[in-house]
């Protein structure tokens, strides 16, 4: 793993001569050809964390993922084994200015997504903002990537 300006990487593929494709970004995550990069991941640099898709095994929303309430937390991680990315995810801002109000467990579970990478224990997550068009742009990615799909 390096760091490069506050940006912690796994290792991503050698090519690095091949296009950068963006297919889906808002502020939490970018779905790239190149890699699923969890934006502010580690504490308490807010650095991004890029998983290449050859290191992925699989990626869910968290109601798919079987995600129980005591296993979110705004950043870090709950009891379980997930690694949130920083973001509230039980408390949001209301319609209204200056206002709050209680995200229902079903939306949290919805708009959230769970990475399983090979090898590891600890399964990242992050917020989307789109989720219908994050996990079709991650679907397309992982389906492209896999050893099978030639």
């Amino acid at each position: 793993m390096s760091t490069e300006s506050g940006q912690a990487y796994e290792r991503l593929p050698e090519d690095e001569t091949a296009p950068l494709e963006i297919l889906y970004e808002d502020s939490y995550v970018q779905v790239s050809t190149r890699a699923l990069v969890i934006k502010r991941y580690y504490f308490p640099s807010f650095g991004s964390r890029a998983i290449p898709w050859n290191k992925i095994e699989w990626v869910h929303l968290a109601r798919d993922a079987n995600v129980k309430c005591y296993e979110l937390k705004d950043w870090g991680m709950g009891i379980g084994s997930i690694w949130w990315n920083c973001r509230s995810r039980l408390i949001v801002r209301g319609t209204r200015p200056y206002t709050l109000k209680i995200n229902g467990l079903q939306n949290t579970l919805a708009s959230n997504i769970v990475v399983k990478v090979k090898n590891a224990w600890i399964r990242p997550g992050s917020y989307v903002d789109r989720p219908d068009l994050a996990m079709a742009a991650i679907g397309q990615l992982i389906y492209r990537n896999h050893p099978h799909s030639n």
